[in-house]
């Protein structure tokens, strides 16, 4: 069954705001440290951007964007789809950061390095974010207090107009998401992700959507899979998913 998907509230709410207040605040690139934007009909896109996903934001940099993962269907409605880091050049490619848009946004604005790097714990980031102020203040070519008031200002209005606040212990936060996930788990993948359980008498769809997630983990070639994973895909009604398993492994 094909699920017609639609843009967050939330996402949509964000990207209005921003066109608006970017005026008052002119120093920084994005008010959100991102570049914002959903297209449901975009079906390229990097190799290993799950095919499940929705992406809907970029940094800028080397590739890395986030997506909105709907786990083959299981999630119905994107504003609570969980939400993934995908980093084409790293080993560890495919990362959980959120349980949702609204986690996110809250996350990425408040403690956006705590989602650069994978932190062993809250002293190691805030000695992180300690050393990179260190370097903005010294920059010659950095105006690190205008940018600071700046973002509060930021900060003062994503509290004040969409609820978003800090997540207190962002690194323990994104270490409870993915213990949570990897006990839905039921199928392993070579990615971090894996499969959670489809509804009940569907194990060969689970070991299926597992296999699509291993064929874009190893960036495969072999045309023949991926054509055959791609009708299959048809066959159950993910279009969606078929057609940018083609794109993103085949052009």
């Amino acid at each position: 069954m094909t699920i017609e998907y639609r843009t967050p509230m939330l996402l949509q709410q964000i990207m209005l705001w921003e066109r608006g207040f970017s005026r008052e605040v002119e120093y920084l690139e994005t008010l959100t440290g991102l570049f914002l934007g959903i297209d449901f009909n975009e079906k390229e896109g990097y190799f290993c951007t799950p095919v499940d996903s929705f992406p809907f934001a970029r940094t800028g940099v080397d590739g890395i964007h986030y997506a909105l993962l709907t786990d083959f269907g299981l999630v119905k409605d994107l504003d609570e789809a969980p939400v993934i880091q995908v980093s084409p050049m790293d080993l560890d490619r495919i990362q959980l950061v959120a349980r949702n848009l609204h986690d996110f946004f809250s996350l990425h604005i408040f403690d956006e390095q705590a989602l650069l790097n994978d932190y062993p714990s809250e002293e190691a980031y805030l000695e992180s974010v300690r050393k990179g102020e260190a370097q903005d203040l010294n920059s010659k070519w950095f105006d690190h207090d205008r940018w600071k008031r700046e973002k509060q200002k930021v900060l003062n209005e994503v509290q004040e107009r969409f609820n978003l606040k800090p997540i207190p212990n962002p690194v323990q936060y994104l270490q409870e998401i993915r213990f949570e996930r990897s006990q839905q788990i039921t199928t392993l993948t070579e990615d971090s992700l894996g499969i959670l359980a489809p509804p009940a008498g569907a194990k060969e769809k689970e070991e299926f959507f597992a296999s699509v997630r291993n064929l874009q983990h190893t960036f495969s070639s072999n045309k023949t899979i991926i054509e055959r994973h791609a009708n299959e895909l048809l066959k159950m009604g993910r279009t969606h998913e078929a057609e940018s398993l083609l794109a993103r492994l085949l052009n």
